[in-house]
């Protein structure tokens, strides 16, 4: 009888034993859990099988209140045959909050004679009858109307905003100065908390003098440009 007690008070001790070794795994495996599930905003919870990842993380670096420097070149795909243009730009921007900035722009565009202007150049000794670019200043509202995120790799996420601008500035021609109206369409994309890489395709309306009269113009400048965005954003 003795016996029979004393190996049922030891399956009691080593039942109990057991129970607590196995809540306490229990406690380590959901503490680890928790630990996986505090990453950075732009790397995605190794928590998640990949075949179920979903990228449901908030946008790593705000924009509100922040201040953004952008370098900035195009080319212009809409010139004629017998001049190419392009431009280097340098511009400005504020950011309201997530969704609005403006700023200012400065930009300078090179004009080159295309093989068949240089050819007309040779032959006929006679230069297309454009009022070519010279530089521009301008002011533009910008929108982000689309925000979205894509990954990177198995664990990188990449944010970005499709947005469109609206601007107005002045354009110094070879033969005199002008106004222009810009439409902007593009994609931003923001790189970690601090940089910005932006592909677009800036539309310039204006009026040019030719000698046959004033003419309606349209330069169609894709661009690519890279930015460095000030400070940490706030959350409001």
């Amino acid at each position: 009888m003795k016996i029979l007690f004393f190996a049922l008070i030891s399956l009691s001790l080593f039942a109990a034993e057991e129970a607590k070794k196995q809540s306490k795994t229990n406690m380590d495996d959901l503490e680890r859990r928790l630990n996986l599930l505090n990453v950075p905003d732009d790397r995605v919870t190794p928590v998640i099988e990949k075949e179920k990842l979903r990228i449901i993380n908030k946008r790593y670096s705000s924009l509100t209140n922040r201040h953004e420097i952008d370098m900035m070149g195009g080319n212009n795909f809409n010139a004629d045959s017998h001049m190419s243009t392009r431009q280097l730009g340098l511009a400005y921007r504020y950011h309201l909050n997530q969704d609005w900035s403006f700023g200012i722009r400065y930009t300078e565009y090179q004009n080159e004679l295309t093989e068949a202007g240089q050819k007309l150049f040779d032959d006929k000794n006679i230069l297309p009858d454009k009022d070519y670019a010279d530089k521009s200043t301008d002011a533009f509202v910008n929108y982000n109307t689309v925000y979205g995120k894509f990954r990177l790799g198995s664990e990188r996420v990449v944010y970005f905003d499709q947005y469109i601008a609206l601007g107005y500035g002045d354009m110094a021609l070879a033969n005199g100065n002008t106004n222009f109206y810009l439409l902007d369409l593009g994609v931003a994309f923001w790189v970690g908390k601090n940089f910005s890489s932006r592909i677009g395709l800036k539309n310039e309306f204006y009026q040019q003098e030719q000698e046959n009269g004033t003419q309606n113009k349209h330069n169609a400048m894709g661009y690519v440009s890279f930015g460095y965005l000030f400070g940490e954003g706030s959350r409001i």
